[in-house]
């Protein structure tokens, strides 16, 4: 199978990377030029000009969208036009739900095929194995599902419903996402300030290993304190692509543990904490997110 891809940040690399594992032809795009020639190392098939993707690609197009949510719009408005019908695009990034449902019927218009799909596990599992959410025409991810198939773990994908379904589903999937690491982050900062002399890296080793909470969030906890880097972290989470769906999230639904882990986040860059340091340290270890140093 061969597709293009716009976007090789820190998931997008990834996710070639692994599509080139098993055997795709790949071609890429980037504003920046040093991720798209390492990719090229590697047996991807470089682009300079987006315009280019058409004429690089079999019909019909199949092309992964890996940006950032404002500038999927952007990128559409330049490479649409020269698309052609039966093409498909698919969004893999952190778009809101409602613009993906009008990016589908204005390019159901076109005659061109769109599925969003939302994308966990980081950056190792976009390299090794993604859990990946699907929303759009049942047909065209029937006719694609080996793409999502090869790019996840075991089991980990799965058609979502119609269009704006993936990408709802993995904002509630963050959500989620929030509440956990703020609660992790909040327990360790208790077990440190408790006035009975523990560690919290021996607590985290027990909990990961059979607790009810064990979890890869854990996991990635006990390695950043197995790396004893924790103290070199600030205490402040710089804010994320994430939080204004976070918001908007909160007024779809009733959801105070996700608005008390928005609002820990926030605190955090006012009044720097240990709490703050676990969560920063988090988001670094499995999505690459800047961790502030002191």
């Amino acid at each position: 199978m061969e597709l293009g891809f716009i976007g090789v940040g820190r998931m997008g690399y990834n996710l070639v990377l692994n599509l080139i594992d098993h055997g795709y032809r790949v071609v890429v795009y980037d504003t920046s030029s040093h991720p798209v020639q390492e990719l090229e190392k590697h047996g991807a098939i470089p682009i300079h000009r987006l315009e280019d993707i058409i004429p690089s690609l079999p019909s019909p197009r199949v092309t992964w969208l890996m940006l950032p949510a404002p500038q999927v719009d952007p990128v559409l408005q330049k490479i649409v036009p020269n698309f052609h019908h039966g093409d498909i695009i698919i969004d893999g990034g952190n778009s809101y739900y409602q613009d993906s449902i009008r990016r589908y019927h204005e390019l159901k218009e076109r005659g061109i095929h769109f599925l969003d799909c939302g994308t966990s596990g980081g950056m190792a599992g976009a390299r090794h194995g993604a859990c990946m959410m699907v929303g759009g025409d049942p047909e065209i991810f029937k006719a694609i599902e080996m793409l999502f198939r090869d790019l996840s773990t075991k089991d980990g994908y799965a058609y979502i419903g119609k269009a704006g379904a993936g990408h709802f589903v993995k904002m509630v999937h963050n959500s989620i996402e929030y509440g956990m690491m703020g609660a992790l982050a909040e327990g360790m900062h208790a077990i440190k300030d408790a006035p009975l002399g523990l560690d919290p890296a021996v607590a985290i080793k027990a909990y990961a290993h059979g607790s009810i909470i064990q979890s890869r969030l854990v996991d990635w906890l006990q390695e950043i304190y197995a790396e004893g880097t924790i103290d070199q972290v600030a205490g402040t989470v710089p804010y994320g692509e994430t939080e204004k769906e976070m918001e908007r999230l909160e007024q779809l639904a009733k959801m105070p543990v996700l608005h008390a882990a928005r609002l820990q986040r926030i605190t955090t860059r006012a009044n720097p904490c240990y709490a703050g340091q676990l969560l920063a340290a988090l988001r670094n270890k499995f999505g690459g997110h800047q961790a502030l140093k002191k």
